[in-house]
């Protein structure tokens, strides 16, 4: 690209003292689970608080294009180039932290990292004895995307355990706020960055048990995930929300699109909730077939399935 092509705030970007890794011309393929998508104009490996606090702050006055990634693993990112800047929550970020507490209530209390990947807190849990949570062990995600998304499996999710969470908006503050204060619900919470508030990292109250039963509760959640889901397939996990009382994925099979190819994606023959890519799939084959599923399941029973999945679109500026 030619240099009089460049976005006039670059240059004023790569003044500021970051301890963070800027990245130019960035292909987004690897940072999403279902490996696709274009490449960002800038995407920044953010590695600390202090960093966070001066990159928000100059987003929101030059009003650029912006998302905030961990894995990626509920986001469709589009096969055309992202204009702006895609902030990828790293260092520490992946913090992971008992608390100690002078009373023993049977519960345990951890701090965790919005970046630290949910497998690997799960895995944490398990010499501890400290159990809830192990659901997470399916879930190819992050702690601050399970905290946005209100992420949820086997009958749990995760606002269930939630304490207090740490989080910046875009003029650079840090808050910290009880659970009770805000909004969670299925699949939602009101701490999204397309809401111009950045989760940086949370306290979760996990119950107290012993290393064996949750390591054998671990084992059936990764059992169930092998048996039920194309967990050796790129794909983003759930892509519809279950609509109340049913299941999508029993209403997407109902409606015979179970193993229905559009180039390279496919709506898994495994389960129907889920669509893989088959190694060349572009994210309007993908786009073509979560149209196609809510349309013929709208047709067919009356009810719009939701999309749980996201599509990167440019964040609030706060």
């Amino acid at each position: 690209m030619p240099d009089e092509a460049l976005p006039e705030w670059l240059e004023d970007l790569e003044k500021i003292p970051l301890d963070s890794r800027l990245r130019r011309k960035e292909s987004l393929k690897r940072f999403n689970t279902w490996r696709i998508g274009g490449v960002a104009e800038c995407l920044i490996d953010v590695v600390n608080v202090q960093d966070l606090r001066l990159l928000l702050p100059f987003i929101r006055k030059h009003r650029i294009p912006w998302f905030i990634i961990g894995k990626g693993s509920n986001l469709l990112v589009p096969d055309k180039n992202w204009p702006g800047i895609i902030l990828h929550l790293s260092g520490d970020f992946k913090s992971w932290e008992p608390i100690e507490e002078n009373f023993n209530s049977g519960k345990k209390k951890v701090s965790a990292g919005a970046a630290l990947a949910d497998v690997t807190f799960a895995q944490k849990c398990v010499p501890q004895g400290w159990g809830g949570m192990e659901f997470l062990i399916g879930i190819p995600g992050t702690i601050g995307g399970a905290i946005a998304m209100n992420a949820g499996a086997h009958g749990a999710e995760t606002a269930d355990f939630l304490e207090e969470i740490e989080w910046m908006d875009m003029e650079g503050n840090l808050h910290s706020t009880p659970r009770e204060k805000l909004e969670f619900r299925y699949r939602f919470s009101e701490l999204n960055g397309n809401f111009g508030r950045v989760i940086t990292r949370a306290v979760l109250s996990l119950k107290e048990s012993d290393p064996e039963t949750v390591e054998k509760k671990i084992l059936e959640c990764q059992q169930f995930r092998m048996e039920k889901q194309p967990y050796n397939q790129p794909s983003c996990g759930s892509v519809f929300k279950n609509p109340p009382g049913d299941y999508a994925a029993r209403l997407i099979e109902a409606s015979g699109l179970k193993g229905k190819i559009k180039g390279g994606a496919q709506i898994s023959p495994k389960q129907a909730n889920f669509i893989v890519n088959l190694g060349k799939a572009s994210s309007d084959d993908i786009l073509s077939l979560i149209n196609t599923a809510r349309e013929t399941v709208l047709r067919n029973y009356s009810i719009d399935l939701m999309p749980e999945v996201q599509i990167l679109q440019s964040a609030v500026y706060g």
